[in-house]
């Protein structure tokens, strides 16, 4: 019984499997198909539909089939692109009588059913057989790359005959890293390749004063000056902070495998000049303290000279007056001294506070407003920064 149930489990295993590797083959096929046809490769962009429609028979893939063959018909005059074209055309209207392209199904079949009736009555229209080779092609989300089948040269969305088994496909695409794949064909086969490009990344070398902080689309990438910053290709939002300094912040865009230098000069900011003068304010308290220290200092000094005088009997009753005075001046004066000493101690922490607590947040990546238009309506997308 558990063996039965093992069994079971592995043919619904396998034939999920089967069906998921059929559904990524039909998007692969669809992705080339894509491609090839905005390459204006009409004929190769309709098979590969028309392998994709076998995996899975949306009509949305059938109207790209019925385009794909319209449009070829005008380039070798094939009868059997029309009838097939009229066809998929009326099964999308009968799938989707109110699709997004059934205008444009019902306009195509206006051009395209009159040419059909004018070949039947021609006797131009037979059976299509095609034929029974082996082929590859390959395809990618890019204008232009060079690319090899086992060391041969070749073009993107150009169809290659190939023996069955195993084959190595190299495309090397500008700004792009270099793919390589290793694939399988079966005898009679036509099997397009969608190969995913993964882009260089750009390089992002910002010159600016040692000991800055940097922030990419709001994200912390850490201290400056470094070699260069790696960054996908795009637009990107450049924060530069450093303590004492307004942020500096700018929108860069980097392109594929380049590499842009930017140069950051950063201003004081209004706190910092501002402590720059509480400082200076304090500098100046301190000497005040100083000079009242030494001016105490002087007082004390005439006051032990009198008081000298004192105790030798020799002072008169003006230099005890000037004796109890000078002592007078002395304490005031040393008073003064520490008072304007602890001022002093006070202002330079505030401006000590106001330089360390100096730190500018980075700029915040703008708001994107984007319009939608939509079958139902219009609106507007707003992207944020956090």
């Amino acid at each position: 019984m558990r063996g039965a149930l093992a069994a079971v489990a592995l043919l619904v295993s396998g034939l999920a499997t089967a069906e998921v590797s059929d559904r990524d083959a039909g998007k692969a096929a669809f992705r080339v198909g894509l491609q090839a046809f905005r390459a204006n490769q009409f004929a190769v962009a309709a098979r590969s539909f028309e392998l994709a429609y076998e995996r899975d028979p949306l009509p949305e893939i059938a109207f790209s089939i019925a385009q794909a063959n319209r449009r070829q018909y005008y380039y070798d005059r094939l009868p059997w692109r029309v009838q097939r074209a009229v066809q998929l055309y009326q099964i999308y209207l009968e799938k989707l009588p109110a699709g997004p392209r059934a205008k444009d199904a019902i306009d195509r079949l206006g051009e395209l059913e009159p040419v059909l009736r004018e070949l039947r009555q021609r006797g131009e229209i037979v059976p299509y057989v095609a034929p029974v080779r082996t082929e590859l092609v390959v395809g990618a989300d890019v204008e232009q790359a060079a690319v090899t089948i086992d060391g041969r040269a070749t073009q993107l969305w150009e169809p290659v005959d190939v023996t069955p088994g195993s084959h190595e496909i190299v495309v090397d695409a500008p700004g792009f890293e270099v793919e390589r794949r290793r694939v399988v064909i079966a005898q009679g086969r036509f099997l397009p390749i969608d190969i995913a490009l993964r882009a260089k990344p750009g390089r992002l070398v910002l010159r600016t004063e040692p000991g800055a902080t940097l922030y990419i689309d709001g994200r912390r990438i850490g201290s400056l000056p470094r070699e260069d910053t790696r960054v996908v290709d795009g637009d990107h939002f450049v924060s530069i902070t450093r303590r004492g300094r307004d942020a500096w912040s700018r929108e860069v865009a980097v392109g594929r495998d380049q590499t842009l230098v930017v140069d950051a000069d950063l201003a004081a900011t209004n706190q910092r000049r501002a402590a720059r003068w509480v400082l200076g304010g304090a500098a100046t308290v301190v000497a005040a303290s100083a000079g009242a220290a030494l001016w105490s200092y002087v007082a004390r000094r005439d006051a032990r000279a009198l008081d000298e005088r004192r105790r030798e009997l020799t002072a008169t009753p003006a230099d005890l007056d000037a004796y109890n005075e000078r002592v007078g001046d002395a304490r005031f004066r040393a008073d003064l001294s520490l008072g304007l000493g602890i001022s002093a101690l006070v202002i330079g922490a505030v401006g000590a506070g106001m330089l360390w607590f100096d730190e500018p947040k980075p700029g915040a990546p703008p708001r994107a407003i984007t319009p939608i238009v939509g079958r139902d309506g219009v609106g507007i997308s707003l992207g944020l920064g956090f």
